[in-house]
């Protein structure tokens, strides 16, 4: 039997006293038991926020290539994980660095936002150094697309 294949790579690292996750995209199709299987994998990187030893996190979603989802609902899902975590992510989560360059990613992007409002802040970074610089900086991260800020403007 084939093994269900992830969506994402998952490379953990610690970058300034912070436990940084970094989803890279492996740039398969998104299908419903991969989008489940991948749901899985968040779900037990969430549950480690329970740690005691575990005080500070940061998200990096690495997305460059990217086709939308036939299943649009698949983007639902991916974004109702996140909800019975949401009283540890305010506690622990510092914040969500997406990193992509992709058009079409900015879209999908557009559509998650309609099911998810990030709790915490959510920066764009176009590349790997940006993304280093960002994770190792306040400055830096003030110099990049901050996505919460864009959604108080909207209101």
């Amino acid at each position: 039997m084939t093994e269900i294949e992830n969506l994402f790579n998952l490379e953990t690292e610690i970058v300034k006293q912070r436990v940084v996750f970094k989803f890279v995209y492996t740039e398969i199709p998104i299908t419903q038991l991969r989008m489940f299987k991948t749901i899985e994998m968040v779900k037990e990187v969430l549950e480690t926020f329970h740690k005691t030893e575990i005080h500070h996190v940061s998200f990096v979603f690495a997305i460059n290539h990217f086709e939308i989802p036939a299943n649009i609902g698949l983007i639902k899902d991916f974004a109702s994980t996140f909800h019975p975590y949401t009283e540890i992510i305010i506690k622990k989560l510092d914040f969500t660095i997406i990193q992509s360059n992709s058009n079409m990613f900015k879209i999908f992007f557009s559509l998650f936002r309609m099911y998810y409002e990030p709790i915490k802040p959510l920066y764009l970074c176009e590349s790997d150094e940006s993304t280093k610089k960002c994770l190792e900086s306040k400055n830096e991260r003030s110099k990049v697309s901050n996505f919460s800020d864009f959604q108080k403007l909207k209101r």
